[in-house]
């Protein structure tokens, strides 16, 4: 929490030394008329930097908020951003003549407004289930083989030419003429591209972490774990529920890297695994690596961790569909590390043939003694046990029935978006306090 806080602090005062710099360089004029608009100018130029910064996943930042809380920051703050660099824009005009140094910040505004339609469209998929026009120009853009993964180095590689822009336009400005002012501009901005180096060149060829894909395994007929080990030594420490970035380097599928779950438990130093579901040309490309591929897997990322929180009086584990990867990660590490741990899980599917793992589950229940397993099957008429879908009144049920105090169990939700806003509302119903609720929502 004070790490989070300290970040917000310094990202919310970061304007402030380009403020005095400019301002002490010329105290007579930014003193009267031109204050207001140095001012707006200088926090757009510094939140706008800020934003090649974030987009480069700064995992000493990103641990204390999440990456799904900590992509929703970004994209909060590159809006209002913009915003105050339009309103500096109309500032100024009043003051400067059209010049090739105006035009440069207008046509910086112009991509990161560009940049910013294309994410709502291209990357937040709540708005797009909503505004009907964007699901078929999402469709089209599929078809033209330009998708979420496109999009995102299209939108990145936006910023970048944007924030040179605006480097140019800050150092063809009056106030650059002032050496302090000048390697202010220089600092914050080299920054901001040095960032976006590092995330772009140095961590993907020099420190991503290298592996071998030992195995592909089976687990349904549209769900596969892929089972790494390490190139060189052992695998990396992570807690049981984070996730990493996997890229694949062999022929047969693109080398683009994907977010996925990591299944396998951090006490196991030999492998790594991450299962994957079928749902895209990525993903359906899955099953057609071969053992000795080669992999990367920068990880590991997130709060989606038991180890994370005070869970001495239980938890409780909510997976929908191909959410259950963390939870799987979850289980087996308890199973391996404490199997008094007091642990439930629903799991929501359609049908028996989507339950994987059912041996592994069969041994949990059996040798874990505070485990619990309700599978609950939203389309399969002869399964006699939970049908639907998770609700709050299964959930009671099954608290009540372990005698847990709901109030005092932490709650792990991971699923389609639709279902965890189910559960979400169904636990605030419950007067479940949101301390004791983790969800890290990666379909915006």
């Amino acid at each position: 929490m004070i790490k989070k806080i300290c970040f917000l602090v310094l990202y919310f005062i970061s304007p402030a030394l380009p403020i005095v710099a400019i301002y002490s360089s010329n105290p007579g004029y930014y003193g009267s008329t031109g204050f207001i608009p140095m001012v707006l100018g200088s926090m757009a130029f510094t939140w706008l930097n800020m934003q090649l910064i974030l987009s480069a996943r700064p995992k000493r930042i990103e641990s204390s908020f999440g990456l799904d809380r900590f992509y929703q920051f970004h994209s909060l703050m590159a809006v209002i951003a913009i915003v105050i660099a339009f309103t500096h824009k109309l500032l100024q005009e009043r003051t400067f003549s059209e010049s090739f140094q105006t035009k440069l910040g207008d046509a910086a505004i112009v991509i990161f407004i560009i940049a910013a339609v294309l994410a709502l469209v291209f990357m937040i998929d709540t708005l797009v289930r909503i505004i009907k026009p964007l699901q078929a120009l999402r469709v089209f853009a599929q078809k033209m083989n330009l998708g979420k993964y496109n999009m995102h180095v299209i939108l990145h590689n936006l910023n970048v030419v944007a924030v040179v822009l605006v480097f140019i336009h800050v150092m063809l400005s009056y106030s650059a003429s002032n050496p302090f002012v000048k390697a202010v501009y220089i600092l914050y901005s080299g920054t901001a591209i040095g960032f976006y180096l590092y995330h772009k060149v140095i961590r993907r060829y020099f420190l991503n972490r290298k592996f071998v894909v030992e195995q592909v395994h089976a687990e349904s007929s549209s769900i596969s774990t892929l089972i790494l080990r390490p190139e060189v030594g052992e695998v990396f420490p992570y807690l049981p529920g984070q996730f990493g970035f996997l890229r694949i380097l062999s022929d047969g599928i693109s080398a683009e890297e994907h977010p996925f779950s990591i299944s396998s438990q951090p006490s196991d130093k030999k492998h790594i695994s991450v299962t994957v579901k079928s749902l895209g040309d990525w993903t359906v490309g899955v099953r057609n690596i071969k053992a000795g591929s080669k992999a990367t897997l920068d990880a590991p990322y997130g709060r989606f961790s038991p180890l994370k929180y005070d869970c001495e009086n239980g938890i409780v584990l909510i997976a929908g569909g191909v959410g259950i990867t963390p939870m799987l990660s979850i289980v087996r590490y308890f199973y391996q590390n404490d199997k008094s741990q007091k642990l439930m899980l629903f799991w929501g599917v359609n049908d028996q043939k989507e339950i994987i793992c059912g041996s592994e589950f069969q041994a949990f229940q059996e040798e874990m003694q505070n485990f619990t397993f309700i599978p609950v099957l939203a389309k399969d008429e002869s399964y006699e046990g939970e049908k639907g879908y998770v609700t709050e009144e299964k959930l009671e049920k099954y608290i009540n029935l372990n005698g847990y105090n709901l109030q005092e169990l932490q709650y792990f939700i991971c699923g389609p978006a639709v279902m965890q806003t189910s559960i979400l509302k169904s636990l605030k119903l419950m007067g479940v306090n949101n301390k004791n609720i983790h969800y890290e929502r990666f379909s915006l």
